[in-house]
């Protein structure tokens, strides 16, 4: 039989969202797919929920899938299910291309594109983001466990890679499955040229910008506005700390505006540039969430030399950058017990808020760890690896 050529080879990527939508998995794989793209012959197909904008100057081909969103909109967990036409259209898909990558398990769009890509015979890479999210709701925590157990693992040892994004997820999966196959853990990237130290020049220029007092700290909490995210904690430490500003930018079904908090200000549609001034701007970014991997906004702190405050577990996520993270724990059933626990930490470290300048070991940190193009270039080895050897 002739062999393909490169030019030929075309991968599926799967994911619940589009990266319009807002969320870290779905921004870290488009980003992938286009720094892939860049260094290799791989071409790629991009499935995901037609319900955010895309960006059409990508050179990742689109294939939108019409969803219904509900449980996001009433619950807040992101868990979208493709219509039937929709779902005809990525089995074609599956069958048209020469792999399958998935960005986490447990949707239904993933698990469908898993099964066809088995009974097809293509190769299947899995980039595993997040392990179970211990959610608030009894129901959902043992639904999620459950499922877990019984999809998530038989389908991350099936595949012909394994990928976490994080070394807690990555010892996690390792302590409950048999991995018969060697699996990586590659980190996300962050890109320095958008999200780095500011000059000590700039930061006091961004400062007067948002009109903030010399002396009066400001804590930026980056990402959905949903309850495993911790916005339950942030409001009662707002209340509790009257003194000290808090900058929430994101979006999700809670809004924090209604919560008619004086020193809450909260920041909508930011990105790239605009989002990296807030990074350069505040003190401290602080996120008491709870099942995470390694949180994309984390990188993007620490590359401007933001300090950060989270979990253990979550700081976990990446060995090598925990002892440079400020740790408070969080219990996800108990909100009060978190922010008194926060509060408690953070008056530990108010003596040296607010910043002067940026810390410089965290954005170095950042950049000798957290490149874009080298991650490119491992994901593109696997690729290689895999189409070129069948």
């Amino acid at each position: 039989m002739q062999k393909k050529e490169k030019a030929g080879r075309t991968v599926l990527m799967v994911s619940h969202y589009f990266s319009g939508h807002g969320g870290g998995i779905e921004q870290v794989a488009g980003r992938l797919a286009h720094e892939i793209s860049a260094c290799s012959d791989c071409r790629f197909i991009w499935a995901a929920s037609d319900v955010d904008r895309r960006d059409e100057r990508s050179p990742v081909k689109f294939l939108p899938m019409r969803a219904f969103n509900a449980l996001e909109s009433m619950i807040g967990v992101p868990w979208p299910v493709w219509g039937p036409r929709s779902l005809k259209m990525l089995r074609g898909a599956v069958s048209a291309v020469d792999a399958v990558w998935l960005h986490d398990t447990l949707y239904p769009g993933n698990m469908l594109a898993f099964l066809w890509a088995r009974r097809m015979r293509k190769p299947v890479v899995i980039t595993q983001h997040i392990g179970p999210v211990p959610y608030r709701n009894l129901l959902l925590r043992n639904a999620m466990a459950l499922a877990d157990r019984l999809i998530s693992i038989p389908m991350l040892k099936a595949a012909e890679q394994t990928v976490f994004i994080s070394d807690r997820v990555a010892e996690d999966y390792y302590a409950r499955a048999s991995f018969k196959r060697p699996v990586k853990v590659i980190p996300n990237g962050v890109d320095h040229r958008v999200f780095h130290l500011p000059p000590r020049e700039k930061r006091r220029y961004l400062r007067e910008q948002f009109s903030l007092k010399g002396s009066q700290p400001v804590l930026l909490f980056v990402g959905r506005f949903v309850e495993k995210k911790g916005l339950g904690v942030i409001r009662k430490l707002a209340s509790m700390m009257p003194e000290i500003r808090f900058w929430l930018a994101g979006k999700g079904p809670i809004d924090p505006a209604r919560w008619m908090l004086p020193n809450v200000h909260v920041f909508r549609d930011r990105s790239g540039p605009s989002l990296a001034e807030l990074y350069q701007a505040a003190d401290l970014l602080i996120l008491p969430s709870y099942g995470e991997g390694f949180p994309l906004v984390i990188q993007e702190a620490m590359s401007c030399g933001l300090p950060v405050m989270c979990s253990s577990r979550t700081a976990a996520g990446s060995f090598a950058a925990k002892p440079l993270i400020n740790i408070a724990e969080v219990w996800p059933e108990d909100a009060s017990k978190t922010a008194s626990e926060w509060l408690r930490k953070l008056k530990d470290i108010s003596s040296f808020l607010p910043l002067k300048e940026g810390r410089a070991e965290l954005s170095d940190f950042a950049q000798n760890n957290w490149d874009w193009k080298a991650i490119a270039n491992v994901y593109a080895r696997i690729f290689d690896g895999l189409l070129y050897s069948r």
